[in-house]
């Protein structure tokens, strides 16, 4: 236990590092990069990214039957055709829509090695999760902003491309570096699996079902945060929607990506394994740490925002979007439930109940529909939206500890 405890720390720090270096990075694109031009460069990397969506949800499949079953050559050979399907509905339809539709100036083939680097990385990642390579994973991690900042200014100011293909190229270079460091280093504590047929037995149907509920398990907890973007742009004017977009939801994804994203990366993997082997008292000892640990940081986080929100907004922001101060610190008090919701989850899907945590998520964006036009009856301020996504995430910590009790009494019997 102490082991993963020190991988999960080193990857909050590492999360900073990659948090702070990123965002002054894209401060720095700003200054130098025509906005229209950035645009299209942050819309294209979207989209692809949404397109790889599937190979996320595939992820905590593969570390959940790779722990039950250990047969890796038949996970990873129904993932890379997956991936091979995925490439080639992208190559056939999303580059089209980008280029015709979309506008992107670019020539074809830095679309094309864009998809293909970052499907790549997309199916390296997923297997250092699913043999546990925990340094590997954090190792690259903290390359990843490096290197796209090396590429760029070699790109920049030395090749003296322009500001769409300097992007290009520093996507498409630093995913590859970053997958043949991962390949290099991964070959010397795993061989890489032959291509072979795949063997449909139950374990593999059951991978399968696992792989999509999963998937869509994920979507669901992005189109939860895109509501609330929706209802504010639908019902509300565009200043607040501005000190959503600018501000809020920013802070949100930072305190999400630092807390929330590691327990997926290292915790998941973990509670599988420990599930797998019926290792269930290291799996309540690692309950009762990060409880303690979630209630230090969101408590943290309260005080925070209740007593210097609204000079940080001040400082870090223009005056248009003092309003946000508001929106940050109703969610601040919600956010514990953020962060176990996600390790309580992570429980659940390692016991190999995907649906439930499926029907979790699904709950949480219904809680949140019904929690914002109950709240909007009774106020028209836009602090409603917040409170209506604020109370989906309670929701759905609800219902995941309800589950996640049923699991420990089993436990508890053996």
């Amino acid at each position: 236990m102490q082991e993963i405890k020190k991988h999960f720390y080193h990857a909050i720090l590492i999360s900073i590092f990659t948090v702070v270096a990123g965002f002054s990075f894209k401060i720095f694109l700003a200054r130098i990069i025509e906005k229209d031009v950035l645009t299209l460069y942050y819309t294209a990397i979207d989209i692809f990214s949404f397109s790889l969506l599937i190979l996320i949800g595939f992820r905590s499949s593969m570390v959940v039957a790779y722990a039950k079953s250990k047969k890796d050559e038949n996970i990873i050979n129904i993932f890379r055709y997956f991936i091979i399907v995925l490439v080639l509905l992208s190559w056939g339809l999303i580059l089209p829509y980008l280029k015709h539709r979309v506008g992107i100036e670019i020539h074809y083939w830095y679309l094309v090695f864009t998809i293909l680097t970052m499907s790549s990385y997309a199916y390296l990642t997923n297997q250092l999760a699913m043999y546990r390579l925990y340094s590997i994973m954090k190792q690259s991690t903290f390359m990843e902003p490096t290197l796209g900042a090396i590429w760029f200014l070699i790109a920049y100011y030395i090749a003296h491309t322009n500001g769409l293909k300097s992007l290009f190229i520093m996507t498409i270079m630093s995913y590859m570096g970053l997958s043949i460091f991962i390949w290099l280093k991964k070959r010397r504590e795993i061989n890489e699996p032959h291509l072979a047929q795949v063997e449909f037995d139950t374990d593999t149907k059951t991978f399968l079902k696992n792989a999509v509920l999963s998937t869509v398990e994920f979507g669901s907890g992005i189109v939860m945060i895109y509501m609330a973007v929706f209802f504010l742009m639908h019902y509300y004017s565009v200043e607040e929607l501005g000190d959503f977009q600018v501000v809020t939801k920013p802070v949100l994804m930072y305190m999400i990506t630092l807390f929330v994203f590691p327990v997926f990366r290292f915790l998941l993997p973990e509670l599988s394994k420990l599930h797998a082997h019926k290792s269930y008292k290291e799996i309540i000892d690692l309950q009762r740490w990060f409880y303690k640990f979630a209630f230090l940081i969101s408590g943290s986080f309260v005080l925070l925002m209740v007593f210097y929100s609204q000079e940080f907004v001040s400082l870090a922001f223009k005056p248009e979007y003092q309003g946000a101060y508001l929106y940050l610190t109703h969610l601040s008090f919600f956010f514990i439930f953020i962060m176990i919701n996600a390790f309580q989850l992570s429980l659940i899907k390692a016991s190999g109940a995907f649906g439930k945590a499926l029907f979790v998520r699904v709950s949480g964006i219904a809680l949140f529909v019904v929690a914002f036009y109950i709240t909007r009856l009774y106020s028209e301020n836009s602090v409603s939206v917040v409170f209506g996504l604020a109370l989906g995430y309670m929701g759905m910590f609800v219902l995941s500890f309800v589950e996640v009790r049923k699991i420990m009494r089993r436990i508890n019997l053996q």
